[in-house]
This record gives C-alpha cells, sequence and structure tokens, in this order.
C-alpha cells in the first residue's frame, strides 16, 4: 500500500465552494485539508477501491492523470467529492470547539436553524453526493468505459475493509 496521505487532497476548499455552496463567499478555511481527506477516505477510497485511489492520487499528485482519470476527475469525482466534503464540513460550519466548549457559529445578522433543519440539510447534501457517486461508478463500469480504468474496484493486498454489511436508507442504517 502507497503512502498517498502525503498528497494534497482531490479536490480543494476553493472547489468544494464553487461545486457545493451557494454562498461563494463561504471562508475556504472552514474546509480544511483534513475535512477533505476524510470524505476523500469515507467516501471515494472504497467505492474506487484501493488501487485505483492509490492510482488517482498519485498521478493527481504528479500532475499525471491519463486523458481517461482526466475526464473521469473532471466531470465526476470532483462534483461528487465536493459534495461529500460539504457532507463532512456542515457540522463544522455549524458549530465550532473552543475553550468555552462546543458554541455555534453565528453572527449578529444570523438566526439559528432547528436540529431537525439541520439535520435535513445534512441528509439533503448527503443525498446529492450519494446521486453523483452512482453516476461515476455508473459511467466507470459502463460497456463504453471497458479498459479504461483497469484498476477500479482492485485492491491488490486485500487491505480494504468490507464495508457492504451496511446500507444507510433515509437516515436509518441496515446491517
Amino acid at each position: 500500500m502507497a503512502n498517498v496521505r502525503q498528497y494534497t487532497g482531490l479536490v480543494t476548499a476553493s472547489e468544494v465552494i464553487t461545486n457545493s455552496f451557494t454562498n461563494q463567499a463561504t471562508d475556504t478555511a472552514l474546509i480544511s485539508d483534513n475535512l477533505i481527506e476524510i470524505a476523500e477516505l469515507a467516501h471515494i477510497k472504497s467505492e474506487l477501491g484501493l488501487d485505483f485511489y492509490e492510482e488517482l492520487k498519485t498521478q493527481n499528485n504528479g500532475g499525471t492523470l491519463t486523458t481517461d482519470n482526466q475526464a473521469l476527475m473532471t466531470d465526476y469525482l470532483i462534483p461528487c467529492l465536493c459534495w461529500f466534503v460539504r457532507f463532512e464540513a456542515l457540522n463544522e460550519i455549524q458549530y465550532q470547539t473552543s475553550s468555552s466548549g462546543l458554541v455555534s457559529n453565528l453572527d449578529e445578522f444570523s438566526t439559528p436553524v432547528s436540529s431537525e433543519v439541520f439535520n435535513q440539510m445534512k441528509q439533503d447534501t448527503y443525498r446529492k453526493a450519494k446521486v453523483f457517486l452512482d453516476d461515476m461508478i455508473a459511467y466507470i463500469t459502463h460497456a463504453d468505459q471497458v479498459n479504461k480504468y483497469p484498476l477500479y474496484g482492485q485492491d491488490g493486498d486485500n487491505s480494504m475493509p468490507d464495508t457492504d454489511n451496511a446500507t444507510k436508507l433515509g437516515g436509518i442504517i441496515f446491517y
């Protein structure tokens, strides 16, 4: 297993804001490199397979993306990952940890939303990310893409966790 954690994320905070936020003036500092990495590891790596994920990270970092991988990144992976990063970032944007504990990020012109509205926003963000993910996987596995992504779904050393044990449907997790 290659150490691809040393490489930059597959998206930037600016790309996340451009692709998935209504407010384009959102502070990029709210979307850390660690948050992007968490979204990659939690939502993208297991879907692509370890070998393909490592190939994309390595090529992206080296500026050597193949034509097929560049098309996949531009048209599918970046939009998908941006929504997953937004999903992971919503809690950080809504709340902040401080020496006083957990506090809401509010200014004098804001009104807090209820927990129910906040959870609806998170669920809708996850749904949008999943739509992009499903579309990306359909593209990769379509008959006209045969042999373009040979490492897709591969885990040469069987180090990937088995993630097919649970599914999420409307906030309910089924095992």
